[in-house]
């Protein structure tokens, strides 16, 4: 196991490996007649396959191999799996249809929609076969297009399910409501999924009407633009009709087959899509639904996280507790991971149970954030089964997932560091070289910035704003970024201002294609990065800036804390609100530990005690759910100590200095740009 999870891996994180596995993957998805080319008849092929991508995702060919693979996880530590039979529908660009069945068309499907339908029978049988294979508690997922032609030429024509289908669908969900078992239908590729998506909310309302129990999930995809706009409407259904909302939560598996301009235009666009919907079911706050301002009441919703970032996962479950121990309204919620991926994640968020329910039992105070409570997550393995090729589209997804997550490994074999002095270098050599003499990950350049550059792919511009121009223009500088990805990190430089400065000294014609253009994205990091926890802006670029450019500066950032993708005109803000703020929050905690020392505390216990009441308070707004304004009220009782402390602050106008703090430092900000603004400080 050890070894081929390696060899996975291997081919996951080598571009030059894993894009010809993938080439392999996608022509294998296509039928063939030829026994060589076939992955179940030609034994070689097999196995190949056998011992490295299908052992490593999927749980086994017959029910012997399956049964004894859902074992396996549950011993573990896992609370159950979520297990599918693999016959699915692959789109086909090429000629608009499914890579399975018959070749008719949608139109054609729906008029034999009627008749009996033997795919569709089969694909009943092997379901309920599967659901055979799990106990009381787990899933059962169910894959709709592998039902055959007429079934997907419903979907693809915008319709539920045939009559057939539905009948089907109905007797798999009594039988797995009889056992306890929970239903979900998974995404598909968008040309089925409205199809879909109108199956699933029948079945939701037809099996979810008992009071808050979900049996049947529906799964939203947060790669999509339009998801919010259809769960709100499921959402608004099942608070009209009285159902229960089965909400499965993923970011999306399409990439190969759904059209670009559904998907949000980058990762994070996608990463905030998902956040923001865990976050509010969490909350019980979406849209026009729950909360305060809700114009609707929140429907009955049951979660199922399904992700392998470990920030949204983690993120979720502590939410979660927080909101349990504090009584505030949440949703059950459950989490998943795919078998064969992200088992770091799925046994990190067993560990964090297990180290509350230890202290709760051991009787240890708990911080609020992490309230001891009840039994450890529920934590799920995603697995299906079937044969070698009713499996290949799923492990084509896996192989691309696995390609997306080694997207995220930057792609630099050779750093160099450019410094002034001999003092800078010393300095770099001592804190970031390693004792091998034959590691050359990090050189060391003083006193030529353009031969460095030269050597470069990508330039980090990360100098004191008054000295921008004297390196840009140095003596072939210019030249040396011709055609390359400069990232500045100088507060007050705008990027016209960086282009001006250096096609000003450079002796390279420009031209449209970009081959003479120095490609220019401008950041601003702030000094939390020095332990990764920076909020980074990422300045809007420019139109027609390769898409590759904005991922890479991204995925850079994302090393050192998050990312924010700003408008321009909002740049000079950002520099005072994600920049200064640090030194207010420091100037904010200096006096509340002399103000502790001056009550009695040792220094040392005043500092620590500050620090890591502002480091918790920090991290309740941010993944606890709660506003400033609800953590404030929450910390205050009539008659206290905290609201006398409170009254002082106010009537000595602390809020309105501290705006004006801030605003002060945003107009110099402008200032250095040389941008007024009506609410600066000062005015010219």
């Amino acid at each position: 196991m050890l070894l081929r999870s390696l060899l996975v891996a291997t081919i996951s994180s080598h571009r030059f490996l894993l894009l010809p596995a993938l080439s392999v993957l996608q022509f294998l998805i296509k039928p063939h007649t030829s026994r060589l080319l076939s992955v179940d008849r030609n034994p070689i092929l097999h196995g190949v396959l056998k011992r490295t991508f299908y052992n490593q995702f999927c749980a086994g060919e017959n029910e012997a191999e399956t049964r004894q693979c859902v074992r396996s996880l549950k011993d573990l530590g896992f609370r159950g799996v979520i297990l599918t039979f693999a016959r699915e529908t692959v789109f086909d660009h090429n000629n608009a249809q499914g890579t399975s069945g018959s070749n008719s068309s949608p139109e054609q499907a729906l008029e034999a929609a009627d008749s009996h339908d033997v795919s569709v029978e089969e694909w009943k049988n092997g379901t309920m076969e599967t659901a055979a294979l799990v106990d009381a508690g787990d899933f059962l997922a169910l894959k709709l297009t592998g039902a055959g032609p007429r079934v997907t030429g419903a979907f693809t024509a915008g319709h539920e399910a045939p009559p057939q289908m539905m009948d089907a669908l109905r007797t798999i969900c009594s039988e797995c409501k009889r056992r306890g078992v929970r239903v979900i239908v998974d995404a598909e590729s968008q040309h089925f999924q409205k199809g879909i998506s109108l199956t699933t909310l029948r079945l939701m309302r037809e099996f979810n009407a008992d009071d808050g129990v979900a049996v049947v999930y529906n799964t939203y995809q947060a790669y999509l633009k339009r998801t919010p706009a259809v769960l709100a409407e499921h959402m608004r259904a099942a608070m009209d009709e009285g159902f229960t909302l089965g909400l499965k939560l993923v970011r999306g598996a399409y990439m190969l087959s759904d059209d670009r301009s559904l998907i949000h235009d980058t990762k994070q666009d996608t990463d905030h899509a998902y956040n923001v919907i865990a976050r509010g079911a969490l909350t019980k706050e979406i849209g026009e639904f729950g909360g305060a301002r809700g114009k609707f009441p929140f429907p009955s919703t049951n979660l199922f996280v399904a992700s392998h970032n470990r920030e949204s996962v983690l993120g979720a479950y502590r939410l979660h507790r927080q909101r349990e121990a504090a009584g505030l309204p949440t949703v059950p919620v459950s989490f998943g991971q795919l078998h064969g991926m992200s088992d770091e994640v799925s046994f990190g968020l067993l560990a964090e149970g297990e180290k509350d329910n230890a202290a709760m039992m051991e009787g240890q105070q708990q911080p609020s954030l992490y309230p001891a409570r009840g039994p450890r997550p529920d934590v799920f393995k995603c697995t299906t089964w079937g044969s070698m090729s009713e499996c290949i589209a799923y492990l084509m997804r896996r192989a691309v997932e696995n390609r997306d997550a080694a997207s995220g490994r930057l792609p630099f074999k050779t750093y160099i560091a450019c410094v002034r002095s001999e003092a800078g270098e010393q300095r770099v050599r001592t804190e970031l070289l390693t004792t091998d003499p034959g590691d050359k990950t990090l050189c060391v350049h003083r006193g030529d910035n353009a031969a460095a550059v030269r050597l470069s792919q990508v330039v980090i511009l990360a100098v004191d704003p008054a000295d921008v121009e004297s390196v840009l223009s140095r003596p072939g500088m210019a030249d040396a970024l011709t055609g390359k990805l400069l990232i500045s990190v100088a507060a007050g430089w705008t990027r016209e201002q960086l282009e001006h400065t250096l096609s000003s000294k450079s002796n390279s014609a420009s031209n449209k294609d970009g081959v003479n253009k120095v490609w220019i994205v401008r950041t601003l990091p702030n000094i939390a990065a020095l332990v990764s926890e920076s909020i980074t802006a990422i300045e809007e670029p420019a139109p027609d800036l390769p898409p590759e450019h904005l991922e890479l500066t991204e995925a850079i950032f994302s090393r050192i804390g998050e990312t924010s993708l700003v408008p321009a005109r909002l740049m000079d803000a950002v520099t005072a609100v994600g920049g200064s703020t640090p030194a207010f929050f420091s100037v904010i905690c200096d006096a509340m530990i002399d103000a502790a020392v001056a009550v009695g505390l040792p220094r040392e216990m005043a500092r620590v005690m500050v620090v890591q009441s502002m480091k918790g308070s920090a991290e309740i707004m941010q993944s606890g759910g709660l506003t400033p304004a609800q953590l404030r009220d929450q910390g205050t009782s009539p008659e206290g100590c905290t609201i006398g402390g409170l009254m002082v602050l106010e009537e000595a106008g602390v809020r309105g200095h501290v705006g004006r703090a801030l605003r002060e430092a945003v107009t110099v900000a402008r200032l250095m740009g040389k941008v007024a603004h009506v609410n600066d400080t000062r005015k010219s």
